[in-house]
């Protein structure tokens, strides 16, 4: 064959090549008069043919001696665009130049880092392409038509892994915030107030005695010891404030072997290092000018009652009753020295409030709920605690007061809820007699060695007669 009868050739076979180009890209109907002219990164191209792949990504698993698998589902795959087309000089369609101009641009958006926007002739515009590879052939007998196989897949926006506090070093931060603000609004009233004399001190002196006698109080209460045995494992454990612990007993259990005689010495020696701090808080409190010094022994104070429990329950409930303390006696009198003692003796009132609860909040933060109605029992009456000093604070112009337990609020409720969001709620069941323990753990749960929970939870007469109404964790 002659150069002008190849010449001819590829220019018969261009020609035709224009003419399916109209016929793929021109035409009537609704289907054909959708289509819309295909490129990608701007660079316009003929279609021969375009296939989608979408779907889920799906892990497959196979178990021995199962005749099922349980295929596991991992979000969706990335939808990918498979592009049969081809470049043809001069278009009639779209232009485009000289093929190997229209080539090596392809070329150059497809090497191109980044992502680029496919036009596809029936999803139209598609944004956040990455190429993931485009083979080009070009054949003789095709003259000024490259033919090529682009291969696309939608990208999404680039992450990076992001470091974040977690809730209980927010917390601790909170109320760390609390103790020094508080202490900043208390130096702030006496260091001017105690200047007119020993009376003044004296205010101070009695409102950390009158905060020391209610601690002290609260610490040897019968709860407090009775408690003391609660995180023993085993039979004695739960009939002695087990339930106390959390009915899926995640808070902390005494190790095995731990006797109840030596979880009884250990609340003892708790007992009488609260003691000791209260000693500390009183002297610190006689030279109240010293400011920092006093605010530490108080905190060191509240931390060793709050130390003394056994369990956070117990924590809570005793740091809870702290948290309302107001002096039984007050200041009468109308004088400059009167009235200074007066707001001395407030300023260490709420002081004292303040740290009660900032311990309150830590001790809330260490506590496992049970259940989500639980967590919302517990998140409830800590933020009622803390809202009612924050009106008070409010009203006492303790403007630092007021910003720390502003954020130890929401700090707390976010703690509480990201902790109880994934509990099981509390259920009412009903059946039809009195039923065992072990049947209804069975029942329920599937898991009979649950009983022992379930009767923490319901505290039946007798574990093997339960009541046929009853609320317990609904799974």
């Amino acid at each position: 064959m002659s150069t002008t009868q190849i010449l001819n050739v590829a220019g018969s076979i261009g020609g035709l090549a224009n003419a399916v180009d109209g016929l793929l890209t021109l035409g009537g109907g609704n289907w054909q008069a959708s289509l819309q002219a295909a490129s990608f990164g701007g660079v316009p191209f003929g279609v021969d043919s375009a296939r989608t792949r979408a779907g889920r990504r799906q892990a497959v698993h196979v178990y021995p001696f199962r005749d099922e698998v349980w295929v596991e589902d991992m979000g969706k795959l990335p939808r990918q665009f498979r592009i049969q087309g081809f470049l043809v000089e001069d278009s009639l369609i779209y232009g485009g130049g000289g093929v190997i101009a229209q080539r090596n641009a392809l070329l150059s958006v497809c090497e191109a880092d980044g992502t680029n926007t496919l036009v596809h002739p029936t999803f139209g515009v598609v944004g956040s392409l990455a190429c993931l590879d485009v083979e080009i052939e070009e054949r003789k007998d095709l003259g000024r038509v490259f033919q090529f196989t682009l291969t696309l897949m939608v990208s999404g926006v680039r992450q990076y892994p992001a470091s974040a506090r977690s809730a209980a070093d927010a917390l601790t931060a909170a109320a760390d915030e609390l103790r020094a603000g508080s202490l900043a609004d208390l130096a702030r009233t006496v260091v001017v107030d105690i200047q007119l004399g020993a009376a003044v001190v004296r205010s101070a002196v009695s409102t950390a005695l009158g905060y020391y006698q209610m601690a002290v109080g609260v610490v040897n209460g019968v709860n407090r010891v009775f408690n003391a045995v609660s995180t023993l494992s085993g039979n004695f454990g739960a009939l002695f404030g087990g339930a106390n612990t959390g009915y899926s007993g995640s808070n902390p259990k005494a190790p095995l072997g731990t006797t109840a005689m030596g979880l009884l010495t250990v609340a003892a020696a708790a007992s009488g290092a609260a003691v000791a701090a209260g000693a500390s808080m009183q002297t610190a409190a006689a030279n109240i000018a010293d400011t920092s010094a006093y605010g530490n022994a108080a905190a060191e104070f509240v931390q060793s009652v709050a130390a003394s429990a056994q369990d956070p329950a117990d924590a809570v409930s005793m740091l809870s009753q702290l948290a309302g303390y107001a002096p039984q006696t007050t200041v009468a009198s109308s004088s400059p020295i009167g009235a200074a003692s007066t707001r001395v003796q407030s300023a260490c009132a709420a002081h004292l409030r303040r740290v009660t609860i900032a311990s309150l909040a830590d001790a809330a933060g260490t506590y496992q709920p049970s259940s989500q109605d639980d967590a919302q029992a517990l998140q409830t009456a800590v933020v009622a605690l803390i809202d009612g000093e924050v009106l008070a604070a409010g009203d006492a112009g303790d403007d630092a007061s007021y910003d720390a337990l502003r954020v130890l609020r929401q700090t707390v409720v976010a703690d509480m809820q990201s902790r109880g969001v994934d509990l099981a709620p509390i259920a009412a069941f009903t059946f039809a007699s009195s039923l065992p323990a072990l049947v209804l753990a069975n029942r329920m749960y599937r898991d009979p060695s649950r009983a022992d929970g379930l009767t923490q939870q319901v505290a039946p007469v007798h574990p093997a007669f339960f009541p046929q109404t009853f609320r317990a964790l609904a799974a």
